[in-house]
């Protein structure tokens, strides 16, 4: 029985290059593991941050985006040199949604669908922003 194969492509990462991503049960493994930790750092983060210095802030910081960037690494087979290219050429902001992309790619999510879902995104948060109540209260000046 085959296994099966996505092309993912890396152009939100700043690459010009669809790299096939063979979906083992491995690859699926390597993933959770990755999940888990980010959760745990999250969980971390949540439940330690009153007592945490900005140092303890930024060391656990560079841990997990280490570990985010040794994931897609060895996933799509990165050499040091196009780890550097997507360091040079995309934020913060831009590397977490394009990490999200490959994360659910890797899930078995089409373009199309993952496309979809970010239209859903933006529309409730536009919707949310619209009826912010914060904004829309008026509060009496007696």
């Amino acid at each position: 029985m085959a296994v099966s194969t996505e092309k993912i492509k890396l152009n939100k990462f700043g690459l010009t290059k669809t790299v096939p991503v063979r979906m083992t049960i491995g690859q699926f493994d390597k993933m959770n593991e990755l999940g888990i930790e980010l959760l745990e750092h999250d969980q971390k983060m949540l439940e330690n941050s009153e007592g945490m210095t900005t140092l303890d802030y930024m060391l656990a910081e560079r841990r997990v985006q280490k570990l985010m960037f040794d994931f897609v690494q060895d996933t799509f087979s990165l050499t040091d040199e196009e780890i550097l290219k997507i360091k040079d050429s995309v934020d913060a902001t831009q590397f977490k949604e394009a990490f999200s992309y490959i994360s659910d790619r890797l899930r078995g999510v089409t373009d199309k669908q993952y496309e979809e879902a970010v239209k859903r995104e933006k529309a409730l948060r536009e919707k949310e922003a619209k009826e912010d109540p914060k904004e829309g209260s008026v509060e009496s000046a007696d």
